[in-house]
């Protein structure tokens, strides 16, 4: 019976795991492709979003509306995470990851960004959600020459 058990724990592991990898793609693809249902459902309603230590935005509302002002800001967002790495041993469930950003502004021009995800993860109704995502070692370049290929469609992809 413990065989059976640890195989039990051990697929309980892999597939938390790879839910919570879902879940760091799921963030990028409601972000990048202004999918306003995907971007709600990664979070738990009472979220904690610290984009830095003075922008931070507490419960599904704000973290929807801060996502809503980036994309008036930014006609194109392209995340990228990378390093996804999670903890799943201690009292929280947490995880690390990189990303790089890339931003068009309105003008045409583009901004590189990036920075480290430290997140913690809540299962809520059978499903993991992210409970608190702080951006640190943010970074931004300077912004590039306007891009000289035609405009982003998402309709065509």
């Amino acid at each position: 019976m413990t065989h059976i058990k640890d195989l039990a724990a051990r697929l309980d592991r892999v597939e938390t795991e790879l839910a919570l990898h879902r879940l760091a793609y799921d963030y990028c693809i409601g972000a990048d492709h202004r999918d306003r249902v995907r971007w709600e459902a990664v979070w738990t309603a009472d979220a904690v979003w610290a984009t830095s230590p003075d922008r931070i935005f507490s419960g599904i509302q704000a973290i929807c509306g801060a996502v809503e002002q980036q994309w008036q800001a930014f006609p194109v967002m392209q995340h990228a995470t990378a390093n996804h790495t999670v903890d799943l041993g201690g009292p929280v469930t947490s995880g690390r990851s990189d990303v790089v950003v890339l931003v068009q502004l309105r003008d045409g021009r583009w901004i590189a960004g990036g920075g480290t995800y430290e997140d913690e993860y809540r299962r809520e109704d059978g499903r993991w959600r992210i409970a608190r995502r702080n951006v640190v070692r943010p970074f931004d370049l300077a912004p590039m020459a306007p891009s000289q290929g035609p405009p982003y469609d998402d309709e065509a992809i």
